[in-house]
């Protein structure tokens, strides 16, 4: 699956299509927040700015869950070096709704990741490039300042470090 926010860069965008291709994908199901939602909520767009977490919600938590009905398991990319919450991750796990929730590089270095990437001919996304550590949402990520923890650039300057996705999963509402 890929969820596609509507806040996406353009380069993720296009680097999801690159590796559909390069990797052969016959069956990635592109998943969109509700625009009945967006409407309610989001109508200007920048909800991402007054309340991130309801933006999330939108954009984000509630588009995947409805996804993956129907699915008794799902894999993850997180990694623990990615720090915060991520620092403890296990192998697998069961999530919120009872789903298996298999996160196969939770004790991957950034190191084995990038080695694995070369070893195997796999592009980078673009904006590492320019400094992006980790990439979200366009308004949400900015490249990482040197010294850093990885996930630093999401969300700056506010204590919100993860969408949502992978916490609980009770709903948030506007403040």
């Amino acid at each position: 699956m890929f969820l596609n926010t509507g806040k996406l860069f353009a380069e993720t965008l296009r680097y999801q299509q690159d590796l559909t291709r390069r990797l052969g994908m016959a069956d990635i199901r592109v998943v969109h927040p509700s625009p009945r939602a967006l409407a309610a909520s989001d109508p200007d767009g920048t909800l991402w700015d007054s309340n991130p977490d309801l933006c999330c919600w939108h954009r984000k938590v509630e588009p995947l869950d409805g996804a993956l009905d129907g699915f008794a398991a799902w894999i993850t990319g997180r990694k623990r070096f990615q720090g915060g919450l991520r620092a403890t991750l296990p192998r697998v796990e069961q999530d919120v709704d009872g789903r298996i929730k298999v996160n196969p590089l939770a004790d991957w270095t950034e190191s084995d990741l990038l080695r694995y990437m070369e070893s195997h001919d796999l592009p980078q996304h673009p904006l590492k490039a320019r400094g992006f550590r980790s990439v979200g949402c366009a308004p949400c990520s900015r490249a990482s300042v040197p010294g850093e923890a990885s996930r630093d650039g999401r969300w700056s300057g506010r204590s919100k470090t993860e969408c949502g996705i992978h916490l609980s999963r009770a709903p948030v509402h506007a403040s």
